[in-house]
């Protein structure tokens, strides 16, 4: 027993020692392409290899290498073996974004990395190198990958928005109001008050000076300035803002710039609706009332025609909703028949003295006649001026049913 364990002892004595790892130093393993790192073998050897692991190789106990984009496992080779250092992660991200876009309108980012890796805005992770984002600043989308980041510029278009607070009417103060979203976005210049010394369109032209990472924006409002008060005979830019509000209305009233009869009796119907004194002018309590007026509402659903011997106008009904408001003079005393009726026969023309008559019992009739005051006025029927006559005969077909109500 003795024997064998001295035996055992001198067998461990000369047995050949196992060779420590060399190991190494290195700069930064990971960042941005191309990467420089600068290895160390820590142990002294007659010989220093390095395989890179990008396909180049370096000898000496000290190297320093550029790797390109990638991940790489670097080899070292000494007297005491091969072995590997710590892996090398030489990063290449890119990200794009639209040059251009809109405040509050989403963009999509693109971004590619390599070796492969998940890249992140701001704690949101690209999914198939794209990422959904809205465009609320005009700050640089700035990615990550790793630790790695990059960055793309949008220039971001604000939003302009100009309008006027005042009647814009000749002599009167009217302001304009020019508001810049998000505020950040630079300064507003332009005119604060629009000209009224006299009737016309004027063009104000508000824009932005822009704040860095910001795109200039500009808006020109036409701003029609009125006369006070217009009567028949009137022409200009005055009558055709007038035209064009009745229009916007529904009331029927032709577009031609003329205080003719039509717009007479577009104002008397106005008027009427609005339960203001019957006097065929413009005033500026008209203007006022013109500007915060709305379409008349029907009584009735469908398709039909309304007569409102109270107003002393004509509704044509579509769908429920008024599509043209039209000035009558109803029977003067008071025989216009209140009820619901259907147009029974139609004269394309004139029959004797009424003018396109829509008969809807027995004689009673709405047609065209010269003749419309803004007050009942005849025999029974329903008169319309002479000019929309044609107009209201072909929106009451036969069969038409007419509402007639005071």
């Amino acid at each position: 027993m003795r024997r064998g364990v001295v035996i055992a002892v001198l067998a461990l004595a000369f047995a050949p020692a196992a060779h420590a790892a060399c190991g190494a130093t290195h700069t930064a393993l990971s960042g941005q392409a191309p990467l420089k790192v600068t290895f160390t073998a820590r142990c002294a050897s007659t010989t220093y290899a390095w395989n890179l692991g990008d396909g180049a190789t370096a000898v000496g106990q000290t190297v320093t290498h550029t790797f390109r984009a990638g991940a790489w496992q670097p080899t070292l080779r000494t007297d005491a073996g091969a072995e590997k250092t710590r892996a090398v992660t030489s990063i290449a991200l890119r990200v794009s974004a639209p040059h251009r876009a809109r405040y509050g309108q989403y963009i999509a980012l693109h971004a590619t990395v390599r070796p492969k890796l998940p890249i992140t805005y701001r704690g949101r992770r690209f999914v198939n190198s794209k990422l959904r984002v809205r465009v609320l600043a005009a700050h640089p989308w700035v990615v990550s990958a790793a630790g790695v980041k990059a960055s793309a510029q949008t220039l971001v278009q604000p939003l302009l928005t100009v309008s006027v607070r005042g009647a814009p009417v000749v002599g009167s103060t009217v302001r304009v109001v020019a508001t810049l979203h998000p505020a950040t976005a630079g300064a507003v210049v332009g005119p604060r008050r629009v000209d009224t010394r006299s009737a016309h369109t004027a063009h104000v032209t508000v824009r932005s000076r822009a704040a860095r990472g910001w795109v200039s924006v500009s808006r020109t409002l036409a701003v029609p300035v009125i006369s006070p008060t217009l009567s028949a005979g009137a022409s200009g830019a005055s009558v055709r803002q007038l035209e064009q509000r009745l229009q916007e209305l529904h009331y029927a009233v032709r577009a031609d710039g003329y205080y003719g009869d039509d717009d007479v009796e577009a104002i008397y119907a106005f008027q009427k609706v609005a339960g203001m004194a019957r006097t065929g002018a413009v005033t500026p309590d008209v203007w006022r009332r013109l500007a915060a007026a709305q379409i008349p509402r029907a009584r009735y659903d469908g398709d039909h025609v309304e007569i409102d011997k109270t107003r002393q106008v004509i509704f044509i009904v579509r769908g429920g909703r008024v599509t043209l408001v039209v000035a009558t003079s109803t029977g003067a005393t008071g025989n216009t028949p209140i009820g619901v009726w259907h147009v029974y026969r139609k004269v394309p023309g004139f029959d004797w003295v009424l003018y396109y008559p829509n008969y809807f019992l027995r004689g009673f009739a709405v047609h065209g006649y010269p003749d419309v005051p803004p007050y009942p006025a005849s025999h029974g029927c329903s008169r319309v001026p002479m000019w929309i006559a044609t107009t209201v005969y072909a929106l009451m077909p036969p069969g038409s049913t007419v509402y007639v109500y005071a």
